[in-house]
């Protein structure tokens, strides 16, 4: 087969990468802090090896979403970048074969985390109470998800040159693919087997959703509901949902092959893109008061200035207020709204966190790539200059909806009090504060985009999580910890000072490798 040497030309490329490596590693962690975390909450005994199990299983069902299409978001399009991909086209392989072989490279990496998370998946079932039926059934749910990620992902590299559109597009085809995937399987569920429908959720595309994701993370055990007759109708129910599944992923491979061959060289826009660009990225009504904000923007910070000089850049602060009105616009007409409002708004909090990290990770990678980081560390801007520069815009980008969004959580709080929930608002407050300046020292680090964006939420976020854990399972008696109130606000205390102090090394070990220009620019596009 013509497309074999492209598989083993790929594995090649990633055996060589550290990153790949480091991301088994972190996966195998990941999920024994799962178990540890699980043992703290739950205990560990006899009778806990279903919970178990399905928590693990949930935690790498969530890593599939996010890991696999940021995974495969670069693999086409870095090759149209770096102008390899018409040189694939002189040999017998065709728009398809190229894109086979690039999937299939991605889905073996995939499969190698999986392998690497094997050993810890095990414990459950030596604890007992996990089924052969519930094995087999985290198996399909988990080769499902993985379908239609890899999926979102090639379609996203497909599309894209620009290795931060191809991102953005595989995370949004991923969220779309993940929520028809859950109503499907929703709808299969009430339809075909006797399940009861969520009581929170008055509409009726809502209730389908709620029980996709409910069957996706067994809740109330429904993987086992009523002996034998789920084996009837939801067996065959979840055939046809895989069959849809590979499906999803063929056409896919096949439309990702389709717009390869079509478009595998560096054009520029066409016409109408740029009368549309024109028309609907062009500043129209106050142009003057829009150059001189830029200009005021240019003279007090030109390093954040790079950050915002395109409208891709200005973009991410209004779509993510016009995200949070929406939303709350939205939730805020449940009356149900209320009594879950701290698990909404933490929802809300780490998919905000997520951006935050994603934009810090990748922040210095375009100036890496184009030399521009060296023009500017031989130019009379100091490195604390340029460092501070470059967080400030990262702060101005996010401030707005960050601050939207912990007024709304403030004033929420006050229908229904929560006495820790002070604390859980002042971490989330340091974190928009201080993954900045963690992600900015990783995209200098990190020669990949996902090893930096992984490493910043793990040391921005959950080894101060991890902290607090730690603190609430050593629990000693004494008069810093009094009673249940003061001890969950001061761990959440412990975990931001935690944050804090991880940013300020992160930000000394910044300016010794601009000091030092100690940093490489191989590799950057990988």
């Amino acid at each position: 087969m013509t497309l074999l040497p492209i598989v083993e030309r790929e594995l090649r490329a990633s055996a060589r990468q550290s990153f790949t490596y480091s991301l088994r590693g972190l996966g195998v962690a990941v999920l024994v802090v799962a178990s540890i975390v699980f043992g703290r909450r739950v205990g560990f005994g006899a009778d806990v090896g279903r919970d178990l199990f399905m928590a693990l299983h949930g935690t790498l069902f969530g890593a599939i979403w996010v890991l696999v299409p940021m995974l495969a978001a670069d693999c086409i399009s870095r090759e149209r970048r770096e102008g390899t991909l018409g040189l694939l086209f002189l040999t017998p392989l065709k728009g398809r074969d190229i894109v086979v072989a690039k999937g299939l490279a991605q889905a073996l990496r995939a499969i190698t985390l999986g392998l690497a998370v094997v050993p810890i998946l095990t414990l459950p079932i030596m604890l007992g109470g996990v089924s052969r039926a519930e094995v087999a059934l985290a198996v399909v749910v988990n080769a499902n998800a993985a379908c239609w990620a890899l999926a979102a992902g090639l379609l996203a590299s497909a599309w894209s040159t620009a290795w931060r559109r191809a991102l953005v597009r595989a995370v949004l085809l991923a969220a779309v693919c993940f929520i028809v995937l859950a109503t499907s399987v929703g709808w299969l569920l009430l339809n075909g087997l006797t399940v009861r429908p969520s009581a929170l959720v008055e509409s009726e595309w809502g209730r389908i959703f709620v029980a996709g994701v409910g069957f996706f993370a067994n809740r109330e055990g429904i993987w086992s509901v009523g002996g034998g007759s789920f084996w009837g109708p939801g067996t065959r129910g979840l055939g046809w949902v895989s069959l849809c599944s590979l499906l999803a992923l063929f056409a896919a491979l096949a439309g990702a092959g389709a717009r390869v061959r079509r478009c595998w060289r560096e054009e520029p826009p066409s016409p109408r893109q740029v009368r549309l660009e024109r028309v609907f990225c062009t500043p129209m009504l106050w142009q003057s008061f829009f150059r001189h904000w830029m200009r005021r923007k240019l003279e007090r910070n030109p390093i954040g200035w790079l950050e915002q000089r395109t409208w891709q850049g200005r973009l991410v602060t209004s779509a993510w207020v016009a995200v949070l009105i929406s939303v709350y616009t939205t939730v805020l007409t449940d009356r149900h709204f209320f009594w879950a409002a701290n698990t909404i708004q933490e929802g809300i909090a780490w998919i905000l966190a997520g951006s935050i990290a994603a934009s810090a990770a990748g922040s210095l990678r375009r100036e890496r790539e184009t030399g521009l980081l060296e023009l500017l560390l031989v130019s009379p801007l100091s490195e604390s200059r340029i460092m501070f520069g470059r967080v400030r815009g990262l702060w101005s980008q996010f401030l707005p909806a960050a601050g939207l969004f912990l007024l709304v959580w403030a004033y929420s709080s006050t229908f229904l009090p929560n006495r820790i929930g002070a604390g859980v608002r002042l971490f989330y407050g340091v974190t928009f504060l201080t993954l900045p300046v963690i992600g900015l020292f990783f995209s200098l680090r990190c020669r990949t985009f996902i090893a930096a964006f992984i490493l910043t939420i793990a040391v921005g976020m959950l080894v101060p999580l991890l902290l607090a854990e730690l603190v609430r399972f050593l629990r000693w008696d004494g008069a810093f910890w009094r009673n249940d109130f003061q001890f969950g606000i001061r761990a959440t205390v412990l975990a931001a000072c935690c944050q804090v102090l991880l940013a300020g090394f992160c930000w000394w070990r910044l300016h010794r490798l601009l000091q030092r220009r100690s940093f490489s620019l191989a590799g950057v596009a990988g």
